[in-house]
């Protein structure tokens, strides 16, 4: 009796291993936390630049037949899919932009074996009436596993003052 409650056990058990998704943890490993920085940190050097190339290097792409997974969300404006934030950035390039995250402060966090959070204490000079200010933000994006690697989904900038 044992022996079978045992196998029904163990059966129960790998049964539910090809149901149930990995930890985040076993998902996202070493190599996909530096990949995940990576393409932050490209992200903070083509913004800096004005790249617009490079902004849309990083930012996710959907896949066929899925939603669009990108957005910039800030405290005055909303901008949903990827080609609304794509005209953003080229909007805000016109002027003073410089974008530059406390690289010793950024934290990753794995919240599932496609998606993980990146927080970055940032500072973020732009025009304010006319002359470059340099403000503190704290910086939180989502990343995603895609087809082409991890790539930027969804960015926003709470101002840290």
């Amino acid at each position: 009796m044992m022996t079978r409650l045992r196998s029904i056990g163990v059966t129960a058990m790998l049964l539910l291993s090809q149901v149930l998704p990995a930890s985040a943890a076993e998902a996202v490993g070493p190599d996909d936390l530096r990949e995940i920085r990576a393409v932050f940190l490209r992200q903070a050097e083509a913004a800096t630049a004005h790249d617009i190339g490079g902004i849309d290097a990083v930012l996710a792409h959907a896949a066929p037949g899925r939603p669009d997974p990108v957005s910039f969300i800030a405290r005055a404006y909303r901008f949903w899919g990827r080609e609304a934030v794509m005209e953003h950035f080229r909007a805000i390039f016109r002027g003073t932009w410089r974008f530059e995250p406390d690289q010793d402060a950024i934290r990753i966090v794995p919240l599932g074996a496609d998606t993980a959070q990146i927080f970055a204490p940032t500072r973020v000079t732009l025009d304010v009436g006319g002359a470059p200010a340099t403000q503190p933000f704290l910086v939180e994006e989502v990343a995603i596993r895609t087809t082409d690697g991890w790539r930027i989904a969804t960015i926003v900038p709470v101002p840290a003052q």
